[in-house]
């Protein structure tokens, strides 16, 4: 049964809409536009950084189990000084120890980065996803000053940054860019960045490529929680952005979890693949769905190592299992639609008519 506690207006059933669609659970209780005592939802309001519910953790070669950082008066001895500095940002119903986190760290501490974790659970957790978009900002705004201060205290170089969000984590990541004074983010990547209320025209609202020198997005559950959209300087979609393999039947919501989630591990493999994923250009979602597109001299490779001068939109497939990368491999492109989504198809047809 469904109870729907709103005030009667366009965004708060917008915002019951969109949590319809992101949790597809047909016995939920969703509360909108308010706290709710049982499910203790709520939304920052105006207040100021640092917040206790936003925290910083901090992972090096020399210490993998990581060390919670104040917000005010750092250590400068915490960071191995002025090397790269990867920011990992979990997404809706995540924290530190959640994707991308598990899957990047370890590789990333392996190559002697800093590695910094941004733990938000109390702000984005399930069902509260309305208040976890409208937090998103909040917690942009937090890691912004944080970053700020760490360059500013000559902790890390601007040109050294790098920010990678999943989901709800990748519009964080733009948020931060967006927020940070007299300087500009030098590099985000975008796994799978969120879809539900974020199909705004509004790029104050989401992630875009003025948020950083270099955009890149790797698309994985286009049809469902992820975008469709180019949100980058370079976008990729891994198996059209569909579907993903060996995840489960397709009428099921878990399986497009699964999809989502798939893109860190894709990125993770990235890092040391001697394959690579390697995708070809094609101007649009709809062009490549029709087999307007065929692979051409223009491809690029996708993940860790992608060119910072990459732009469009690059389509590639992977193998069943790991190691997913193909290479330069283009020979069975899988094009078709139907059948592969908990979508309907007659939603399909409509978005390949428009």
């Amino acid at each position: 049964m469904l109870i729907y506690r709103f005030q009667r207006n366009r965004r708060m059933m917008t915002n019951i809409l969109s949590l319809l669609v992101l949790l597809g659970c047909p016995c939920l209780i969703l509360v909108a536009g308010f706290v709710d005592e049982e499910m203790n939802c709520f939304s920052l309001r105006n207040e100021s950084c640092p917040n206790h519910n936003i925290s910083f953790w901090l992972y090096t070669k020399e210490n993998p189990e990581g060390k919670k950082l104040p917000t005010v008066g750092l250590v400068k001895d915490s960071f191995s000084p002025l090397k790269p500095l990867k920011v990992l940002i979990h997404g809706f119903n995540g924290h530190r120890d959640f994707s991308p986190n598990i899957q990047l760290r370890p590789l990333f501490l392996k190559q002697d980065y800093n590695v910094l974790s941004l733990d938000y659970p109390k702000l984005a957790y399930e069902p509260c996803y309305t208040e976890a978009v409208h937090n998103a900002k909040y917690v942009g705004l937090c890691t912004a000053q944080f970053l700020q201060k760490l360059i500013e205290d000559g902790l890390v170089r601007t040109e050294d940054l790098h920010l990678i969000g999943l989901g709800l984590g990748a519009h964080v990541a733009g948020f931060a860019g967006q927020f940070i004074q007299q300087h500009t983010l030098e590099h985000i990547t975008a796994l799978d960045p969120a879809k539900p209320l974020y199909l705004v025209n509004d790029t104050a609202e989401k992630l875009d490529p003025t948020d950083a020198k270099f955009v890149d997005v790797v698309h994985t559950d286009v049809m469902l929680l992820g975008l469709l959209e180019a949100v980058g300087h370079v976008d990729f979609y891994l198996n059209m952005g569909v579907s993903q393999p060996n995840c489960g039947p397709v009428n099921q919501m878990e399986t497009h979890f699964c999809y989502h989630n798939r893109a860190a591990d894709y990125y993770a493999e990235s890092i040391s693949s001697t394959s690579g994923f390697y995708g070809f250009h094609c101007p649009n979602f709809k062009s490549f769905a029709t087999g307007i597109c065929v692979p051409q001299q223009n491809i690029q490779l996708m993940g860790f190592h992608v060119h910072p001068e990459a732009r469009g939109r690059y389509f590639l497939e992977t193998n069943n299992g790991p190691p997913y990368a193909k290479g330069e491999n283009f020979s069975t492109m899988n094009r078709q639609l139907k059948g592969r989504t908990y979508v309907n198809d007659d939603i399909i047809e409509k978005l390949l008519e428009s």
